[in-house]
């Protein structure tokens, strides 16, 4: 199986729509006076690109040097202020970012990557980088989802994390957390939302899975 790099460089997968729940976002946001932006994972640029159409100022950050590669060949060819974006590579639980740094942080289907321990580091810098009174959205997949994705030779390496499972990258450590595990993470955040919808995957041929979506705000 392809990694998440090579997944996501493909041309076919270049065109993917932006997350509706995320779009529906952004005009609160706006209003909330949100100005700069990480999208944390932005690969090729699915949210970063309408983010910055709708006016913020915003960072993207991915550990794929190929998908960063191909995001910025685009703003290289775009109007001034997306050519604004900044893009660094980095591995989401050690971002290069001061402490309070953002105003709004999104991260759509990103923070599955990885072991509980992993898990658990990126919602600690994705808090860190987040200023008091910034919000924080972030679109996974919970454990309901990670149950039926199981194949005959999928292993639990621990409980909810699972390897060798049926999506296009299951070959790489996946962590499917419950809904109070995410919450957990973020003690110091009014929930603004938490469900758990079942929507259409576009990187899986639209298949509907349980996906979480957690919005919230930091105390300040």
């Amino acid at each position: 199986m392809p990694g998440w790099g090579e997944l996501f460089a493909a041309p076919e997968m270049q065109g993917l729509r932006p997350n509706p729940e995320l779009m529906g976002l952004i005009p609160g946001w706006q209003a909330a006076g949100c100005r700069r932006v990480l999208d944390a994972g932005c690969g090729v640029g699915r949210h970063l690109w309408p983010l910055l159409q709708a006016g913020f100022k915003v960072a993207g950050a991915d550990c794929d040097a190929q998908v960063l590669k191909i995001l910025q060949a685009g703003l290289a060819h775009a109007a001034a202020p997306a050519a604004a974006a900044h893009l660094v590579q980095a591995d989401l639980n050690r971002l290069p970012f001061a402490s309070g740094a953002f105003d709004l942080v999104v991260s759509v289907n990103v923070i599955n990557h990885g072991d509980t321990a992993t898990f658990r580091d990126y919602c600690r810098e994705l808090a860190r980088v987040l200023k008091a009174g910034g919000h924080l959205f972030i679109y996974t997949s919970p454990r309901e989802a990670g149950e039926i994705v199981r194949l005959p030779q999928t292993r639990e390496l621990e409980p909810g994390t699972l390897v060798d499972i049926a999506t296009p990258d299951g070959a790489m450590v996946h962590h499917f957390p419950t809904p109070a595990e995410l919450r957990e993470q973020f003690p110091r955040f009014a929930v603004l939302r938490q469900e758990i919808v079942w929507a259409p995957i576009p990187f899986m041929n639209n298949v509907e899975l349980p996906q979480l979506i957690f919005w919230a705000e930091k105390g300040r």
